[in-house]
């Protein structure tokens, strides 16, 4: 069974939050958590300020420094809560290994992945950025992510081929490209505008589906 091995460990939580909080805490915490994604929808998060996110949570600063310790570290909860919403990919994955069609397979665990970052596409690109950029907090939650589909796709990708045909590192590598341009174009597809040139996005994913099938067929 192909294995990767872990990145290496890092504290991501921030002090404030190294205590329980208690209901109404939980609650106070959610509410700037909310506020902060609401406004990611339309703010880059260069110009987030932590006045604009208690002002959206209808509470006031000293509270918000009450969870969080600054911007980045809201942003980072967001991050570790998107990239943990991992359930509908995993499904699919789980589905294709039991025996769904290969192009069947390709094509379910594509519309998963599609449709998670369209839930979480404001902070996954802010997640990315960030882990680009070096943020070692930012850097974790995003290979953690990244590793628990790859080794799931990785095996999909083995049990394809006949037994020995492939072995563990063959297989984690050849999933390890195909999930990084699956991720890219998932982030970059909709930034850039089309061209009488450009492939659509409709073409751009029948593309990924046969890529992807070709990977696992023998």
């Amino acid at each position: 069974m192909p294995t990767l091995p872990k990145p290496r460990s890092v504290d991501v939580t921030p002090r404030r939050r190294k205590q329980a909080l208690g209901r109404k805490g939980l609650e106070t915490r959610g509410r700037l958590m909310a506020a902060a994604d609401v406004l990611l929808q339309t703010v880059s998060p260069v110009s987030l300020s932590i006045h604009a996110i208690a002002r959206q949570a209808g509470t006031s600063p000293a509270t918000f420094y009450v969870y969080f310790d600054d911007v980045s570290d809201v942003v980072l909860a967001l991050a570790q809560e998107a990239s943990t919403d991992l359930g509908e990919i995993m499904d699919a994955l789980a589905r294709w290994r039991a025996g769904l069609e290969t192009e069947a397979g390709a094509r379910a665990f594509m519309a998963a992945y599609q449709a998670y970052w369209a839930r979480h596409r404001a902070i996954l690109v802010t997640r990315n950025m960030e882990a680009d950029r070096g943020d070692p907090r930012f850097l974790a939650t995003r290979s953690e992510a990244g590793m628990t589909i790859v080794r799931q796709l990785a095996q999909v990708i083995q049990e394809g081929h006949p037994a020995g045909q492939l072995d563990d590192e063959q297989a984690i590598a050849r999933a390890t490209v195909m999930f990084a341009a699956i991720e890219r174009l998932a982030a970059a597809t909709p930034l850039y505008p089309r061209t009488p040139q450009s492939p659509t996005e409709a073409a751009l994913n029948e593309a990924q589906i046969a890529i992807l099938a070709s990977l696992v067929r023998n």
